[in-house]
């Protein structure tokens, strides 16, 4: 049998500058998700990392829409006193908001907010060790877990 040694969730700020291949006139559109996560425990904390998966759609100034995608590793950390290293632990993330802004012709500024919920349990002999990295899939509107952002300057409040 496993117990639930901790429990929490914490939040990952991540704030970038994309650099669009070509000139663009706007921001039509930003798909985001979160791919590969990953946790480590060691005595009293957790230590995280994933990666941000986006999807830019924008106009160039042709009007022509062009796509580029983008991955942004991002990582942190949770104090859990009292969890010994070697423990299981499982990740879930969510983006709590995603927002964007066309600096330029060529630079798109991205912030966003990701909720990260770390279980941690015991690791008894003869138990099943959990897995914590989500599979690769590609990103379909109305996808669970995919965020879309649209407009001249994008914002989803959590």
């Amino acid at each position: 049998m496993t117990t639930v040694l901790a429990e929490t969730t914490v939040q990952v700020l991540v704030d970038d500058i994309v650099v669009l291949p070509l000139p663009a006139i706007k921001v039509d559109e930003i798909t985001a998700r979160i791919d590969d996560l990953q946790c480590y425990v060691i005595d009293d904390k957790v230590i995280f990392q994933g990666i941000l998966h986006k999807q830019i759609f924008y106009v160039d100034t042709d009007n022509v829409v062009r796509h580029v995608a983008v991955d942004i590793p991002f990582s942190g950390f949770a104090d859990l006193p009292g969890v010994p290293a070697g423990s299981a632990c499982s990740l879930t993330a969510t983006i709590a908001f995603l927002s964007f802004q066309l600096l330029n012709e060529q630079e798109l500024r991205e912030t966003v907010v990701i909720d990260v919920e770390i279980i941690v349990y015991d690791l008894l002999q003869n138990t099943i060790t959990f897995t914590n990295t989500l599979p690769n899939q590609s990103v379909r509107f109305g996808e669970r877990q995919t965020v879309r952002v649209s407009g001249p300057s994008g914002g989803v409040p959590g």
